[in-house]
């Protein structure tokens, strides 16, 4: 399907290109355009209101009268011109073809005549109107038969023995459609689209007259039975279009059978084919395993779980390349996948599911898979096994996008061959991880690597400077970084320049940060100078205090301490006054009045520290007496 999108647009670039760039007003109808490529005439007269096809020249090789007015196409109409190869007559209102209308266009090799008012009978189309194009290859009648149980006569059809694709309408509900055996004729017919389509059910006679087609689109015919062996005839098939219809579980499990025989096939596209809730049917991979199957569209559907039986590792086609599996219900999602590039599972439920284990499950032999693209995005995804990506060395592209993802919690280190990694309409503020940061450091100096944080809520904030300072020095890596989002310290979100943002958040908490730390000093150094003044002025306490302290756990305890102090009075004098000391004061104060002092010639305990000696004197006298004389 997506190829046929390819094709229209390359085909419109293509005209824009080599039409449009040179188109003038024709001189002999100046309501019609007309441009030379390649020395051949092109005529476009649609939107032109015309009511009949225009005289051209002879040499005319391609006619556009799209869009117009037009009822009737008479005889001799495009009389002598030999040389038109495409004539489109489509969106207008013709009713009538007359016999000859064709005559003369022997190389026409495209007829487009959709979304008209023709019937599909004889008495619009007569039974030799197609003689003269021997040369058609492509004939487009969709959305023109109004009446049901009709298709294409094939007594008409049969005639034109070059016709390789063919667009026509199927309206069929109270029977079965069948193409007539003219079309058996049609050797070289290998393309078939049905249009404006209304089918109840196929059986194996609906397609046994068209046994060589190779491409078959019945795509919104509401088909809701589809019979065994149905497509049984289509043994050249390659590319299978059952897009948006209404299949249930059998009919499903019949197509399965039927794409056995199918060995050539290459693309089977079932979108939005199946609207009720279904696993896949049993043998599903091992049916398309005889086939040649490239590529495979099974998505917007109601598959809940994508492995048959259960815990079993379903195998893939080995052909198969391409996967869609998105936008289903899928809770369980895993294959071995020998040779597929391209997976795509978006849009599904495997959040729970990917958080410990991996679509890609690690086999016995631990071989790599080919994989190179894989698409996971809009899963609900919170968090991810950390290898899941381990043994898919391959890997180019990774789309986790619209998820929930807060960091990058899973390994990616072994993907040499990454290129994009889009993260983007994640709740990522930073990525706090280190490994995946050195890997993708790594990465951008030696790839060329691009990681997409587009709409994160990324965290400009001063405690956060080192990510950001790393994302600054690996800008390059950042996919359209001038358009990330970043919340500010104040709350702010912007989501412009996020370069300069974050320049300005980083210079900002550079200026803050010499602050902080001046501060801090000034501090530091007041508290000192506080201190040391406080330790200054009360030195003498404080010494004294030391002292006691360290007296009271070394200097020597008599056994005997009878009373709270050993001494009346510790005596306190020169050196000089002990004469005086012996002969007045010990005689006077300790003989007469029965006092005991405290002399330090005679009661300090010999091998203390003099200030030891002096400190446990003080402290054991009730009273402290000083002899001041000028030697003192």
């Amino acid at each position: 399907m997506a190829f046929l999108k390819w094709i229209h647009l390359l085909a419109l670039l293509h005209y824009v290109r080599y039409g449009l760039a040179n188109t003038n007003n024709c001189n002999f109808d100046k309501q019609c355009r007309c441009w030379l490529r390649k020395d051949h005439l092109n005529v476009d007269c649609s939107n032109s209101g015309k009511f009949s096809v225009p005289t051209v020249p002879t040499n005319v090789y391609t006619l556009n009268v799209s869009h117009n007015d037009i009822l009737r196409i008479r005889n001799g109409t495009f009389k002598n011109l030999f040389q038109l190869i495409t004539l489109d007559l489509s969106w207008n209102h013709i009713k009538t073809l007359e016999p000859e209308a064709f005559i003369d266009l022997h190389s026409l090799k495209q007829l487009i005549l959709q979304n008209n008012l023709l019937r599909y009978d004889n008495a619009v189309f007569p039974t030799n109107i197609f003689r003269p194009v021997v040369s058609l290859q492509s004939f487009n009648v969709q959305r023109n038969s109004r009446k049901n149980e009709h298709t294409f006569p094939d007594d008409i059809i049969s005639n034109i023995l070059t016709l390789e694709s063919f667009y026509v309408d199927a309206i069929f509900v109270s029977r079965v459609l069948s193409f007539g055996k003219g079309y058996s004729r049609l050797q070289k017919l290998t393309k078939l689209f049905l249009g404006h389509c209304l089918l109840t059910k196929i059986d194996k006679n609906t397609f046994v007259n068209v046994p060589y087609l190779e491409h078959l689109q019945i795509s919104r015919c509401t088909i809701r039975v589809y019979n065994p062996s149905a497509l049984q005839s289509l043994l050249r098939m390659k590319i299978l279009d059952l897009s948006n219809n209404d299949l249930d579980f059998g009919g499903f499990s019949n197509l399965v059978k039927d794409t056995e025989k199918m060995k050539l096939l290459e693309t089977l596209i079932l979108t939005n084919t199946f609207p009720y809730q279904m696993i896949l049917p049993k043998l599903f991979f091992y049916y398309l395993g005889a086939t040649k199957i490239r590529e495979l569209y099974i998505n917007e559907n109601w598959f809940f779980n994508a492995t048959p039986e259960g815990e079993h590792i379903e195998r893939l086609p080995p052909t198969l390349q391409y996967l869609d599996f998105s936008k289903n219900k899928l809770i369980d999602c895993r294959f071995d996948m020998p040779s597929l590039k391209e997976i795509n599972i978006q849009h599904n439920y495997l959040s729970r599911f990917l958080a410990s284990e991996s679509y890609a499950p690690m086999l016995e032999n631990d071989t790599s898979y080919l994989l190179e693209t894989v698409d996971l995005s809009f899963n609900e995804i919170h968090e991810l096994k950390w290898s899941v990506f381990n043994n898919q060395l391959k890997l180019k592209i990774i789309n986790l996008s619209n998820n929930l993802l807060s960091n990058i919690a899973f390994d990616i280190s072994l993907l040499t061959k990454l290129e994009m990694l889009d993260l983007s309409n994640n709740n990522i503020t930073i990525i706090s991880n280190m490994q995946p940061k050195e890997t993708i450091t790594n990465k951008s100096m030696r790839s060329k690597f691009k990681e997409d944080l587009s709409n994160n809520l990324l965290q400009c904030v001063c405690k956060e400077t080192s990510f950001l300072r790393w994302m600054i020095n690996h800008i390059t890596v950042f996919y359209n970084i001038h358009h990330y989002k970043c919340k500010l310290d104040s709350g702010k979100v912007v989501d412009r320049n996020f370069v300069h943002n974050v320049e300005q958040v980083i210079k900002g908490c550079r200026d803050y940060t010499v602050l902080v730390i001046c501060i801090s000093l000034v501090l530091c150094l007041s508290i000192v100078i506080v201190v040391g003044g406080l330790l200054y002025r009360y030195r003498w306490k404080l010494r004294y205090m030391y002292y006691m302290t360290k007296s009271k756990y070394y200097r020597y305890r008599p056994l005997d301490t009878e009373g709270l102090y050993t001494y009346d009075a510790f005596i306190s004098y020169s050196d000089k006054e002990k004469d005086f000391i012996i002969k007045e004061c010990i005689p006077k104060l300790e003989v007469e009045r029965n006092l005991k002092l405290c002399v330090h010639q005679r009661d300090f305990i010999p091998g203390e520290e003099i200030t030891v000696n002096i400190t446990s004197a003080i402290n054991d006298s009730k009273k402290t007496i000083c002899i001041i004389t000028r030697s003192f």
